[in-house]
Formats: structure tokens, sequence, C-alpha cells
């Protein structure tokens, strides 16, 4: 070979080297350590795609769109068993959890694996991902818009393309080349930590949204209704019976929390796909637990509006009824209730099982606290209750015998005023 054949074989060389690289365009998200890449075959509607990203979140999203608005995400996360790689394509309408696609038809590629800590993702979207539902991508554009989403600080992994997503913790946007990215070539792998062909923001481009204030919010509140506002109300409602005010008073200021707990519950729900139809265990207890708490509230305020009448008439209310009965045990049972419901509610958002173990054991710690204070309660009760009822029976008792000895005195002596002998006696 002659060198002027050595020269034109170089050139040509270079030249195809080139056109790979040319074809990729690449963005590399510092503070993430994530590269994503990207390759748009001509004449095709295939999607070339490569991702590297650290298994330091429950996943990580690509997204094709500038917003949560019409964008379709390539989402990455371990797999159940934390030796391979799970990919799913989702569609996002808003700011909600995406959800899965299965119109967009991937297929994973030699090289994707999980490995050293790195999720490594070369996949070939054959059919769905050039145009989706309410946006494409712009192959003539310099600098499409583009979103990345990073999940929470823990990886748990599933096998499922649909598995619940928890709210992200960190996002930002970025520009890019679809016109270098396009080519008739195949997608040429980046080099570590670079980028070419990407826009990216001058400073922050991760920005932070790790809390949910809803979630928290909806939490907290459930938490201070079931451990502190419940057994404080059946306390006050056994042992204060005399100050049917304080009952009032505490019963309404339950009955707000829960209320004031609910309401960001309902906002949480809209926002994952699972608890979008309000069907699961945790919704279906809560909803129905607020509704038999609102009913014993009314049946509370009835209870209430009959002792009222019946002192405005001069009679004594009753001190124990069926009806009262009924609205203290439905009382006691919306209240455990509440703490089986919590627990749901920690497992349904998946909590880690620390949390879950610490709400164990502080609703443990109320229950070995409010049993003895119950059972003082109970004995207190029924003691005064035995010993009213033993002054009726000894009421009852002297009544018949002042009657008996009256009559036995008449039948001996009928001519004498009775009352005149037994002054205290008088009417």
């Amino acid at each position: 070979m002659n060198i002027l054949t050595l020269r034109w074989a170089l050139l040509c060389l270079s030249w195809q080297f080139a056109s790979l690289v040319q074809a990729t365009s690449t963005v590399y998200i510092k503070g993430s350590d994530t590269t994503f890449a990207l390759n748009l075959p001509k004449n095709s509607e295939h999607v070339n795609f490569y991702m590297a990203v650290p298994d330091l979140y429950q996943y990580v999203g690509i997204g094709f769109g500038g917003s949560m608005e019409n964008l379709l995400a390539l989402i990455v996360y371990p797999n159940a068993n934390r030796d391979g790689v799970t990919l799913s394509p989702r569609l996002s309408t808003g700011r909600t959890e995406p959800v899965f696609y299965p119109k967009a038809e991937i297929t994973l590629n030699e090289g994707t694996r999980f490995f050293n800590q790195t999720l490594f993702v070369n996949a070939t979207c054959t059919k769905g991902c050039r145009s989706w539902p309410g946006g494409e991508i712009q192959v003539s554009n310099p600098a499409q818009a583009m979103s990345f989403a990073l999940g929470p600080s823990y990886s748990a992994g599933s096998n499922d393309k649909d598995a619940l997503l928890r709210r992200h913790q960190g996002y930002g946007n970025f520009g890019l080349d679809m016109v270098q990215a396009s080519s008739t070539s195949f997608l040429q792998l980046p080099a570590a930590r670079t980028s070419s062909g990407a826009t990216l923001p001058t400073t922050d481009i991760i920005k932070t949204d790790g809390s949910d204030k809803a979630r928290t919010a909806h939490g907290v509140l459930f938490a201070i209704a079931a451990l502190l506002c419940a057994p404080f109300d059946v306390v006050v409602a056994g042992a204060l019976k005399k100050w049917p005010t304080l009952h009032m008073i505490s019963s309404t200021i339950y009955f707000a929390i829960v209320i004031g707990a609910l309401v960001p519950g309902i906002q949480i729900s809209k926002t994952y796909v699972m608890t979008q139809k309000f069907n699961t265990g945790h919704q279906v207890l809560g909803l129905f637990t607020i509704v038999l708490m609102f009913i014993m509230v009314l049946w509370g305020v009835f209870l209430a509006i009959v002792r009222k009448g019946a002192k405005k008439q001069g009679q004594t209310p009753p001190r124990s009824t069926l009806l009262g009965k009924i609205h203290k045990y439905i009382g006691w049972l919306i209240w455990v209730l509440f703490l089986v419901n919590n627990g749901l509610g920690l497992k349904l958002a998946d909590s880690s099982r620390t949390f879950i173990l610490g709400y164990a054991v502080m609703v443990g710690a109320v229950v070995v606290i409010m049993m003895p204070i119950y059972f003082l309660i109970w004995r207190c009760t029924r003691a005064k209750k035995d010993k009213a009822e033993a002054e009726h029976e000894l009421n009852i008792y002297d009544h018949n015998y002042f009657q008996n000895h009256h009559q036995q005195h008449l039948q001996h002596d009928p001519n004498q005023n009775y009352q005149n002998q037994y002054p205290q006696h008088r009417q």
C-alpha cells in the first residue's frame, strides 16, 4: 500500500468517525453524574439512546419536552433483584405521576447492565418515540427542550414498568441538538462525563424539590389526630362528664385536624396513578372512618340538644342511654381505625421499614400509657354507678318501709294522727 492510498484510507476513517460523533448529541448532568446520548437515524422511526446513571435514586428520567405537559419520559431504575435494569417509557399530561406508555416499543441492546453501582442503558426505540399524543421529536431543532428528573435518594428496584414513582427530589431542563443527532449511522457511545450538542443553563442545572408539603401535612396531621387528639378526647369524655363543654371543644379540634389532613390527602391522590381512583385500602378505610366520624359528630350534637332540652323542662337528663353508649364505643372504634389506617398509609407511600417501625413503637407507647388511665376511668365510673344504684335501692326500701309501718299503725289506732307522730314525714 503506497503512502497516497494510506492517507486516503485514514481520511475516510476520520470522516466516518466524525460522522459517528456528530450523529450523537450528548448531555452530562453534573451533580447527578448522569449521561444521556441520543441518535436519530434518518429515514427511520428508530430512536437510539444511551444512559448512564448512578444507583443513588429511586429512578432517573429523561424527558422530551420542557415541562411535564405532554412529555414522553424514558425512566430507568434497578430491577427487583438489583442485578439488571428496568426501562419504562411513560407519558405525562401535567403535574402528575407519568403513566406507562406501552405504545413505545423499546429493545434493550447489548451493554445494558447494572454494574459497579451504575445503571447502563443501550437501547433502541423501534416505535412510538418519534411522536406521541401531544408531542414529537423535532429533528430540525438545534435545541429541542428536554428535561430530567431525579427520584428520592433511595433505590428499591422493580421489574414492573408501571411501578409507583415517588415525587422527584430534583429536576431540570436543557436543550439538545436534534440536527446533530440525526444521521444514517448508529449511536456513538459518548466519552465519560462529556456533553456535545447540549445547551445547559449556566447555573443551577438541578433544581431541588425534595419537600412534598402536601404529603408531609397529610401524614403529620393524621398522626397528631390518632396519637394525641383521639386519646385525649376519650379521656375528656370519660373522666370529665360534668363538663361536657370540654368534650365538645376537644372533639371539635379533633375533627378539624382530621378534615385538615383530608384536604392534602385528596390533593396527593390526584397526583399518583395508583390513587387517582380512590380505591386503595388506605383511601377506602380512611374515607369510611371520616364519614363515620362525621356521623358521630352529628350524633353528639343531637345528644347535647336532648340533654339541654331536658334541663329546660326541669327534668334530670339520664346519665347513660343506649344512644350515648353507641356514641362512646364507635368513638373508640374510630380511633382504632385511624391508628390502623395510618400504618396502611405509610405502606402505600412506600416508607422505609425504619419509619414504619417507628410509628408502630409510638402507637404501642400511646396504648401502654393510656390503658391504665382508661382502666382508672372505668373503675371510678363503675364505682359511682354502683353507689348510685345502692342509694336508689335504699330510697325505695325506706319508702316501702314507711308505707307499711304507716298502714300497720292505722290498723292499731285509726284515730291517731300518724303525721303528728312522725313530723319528719309530713308531706
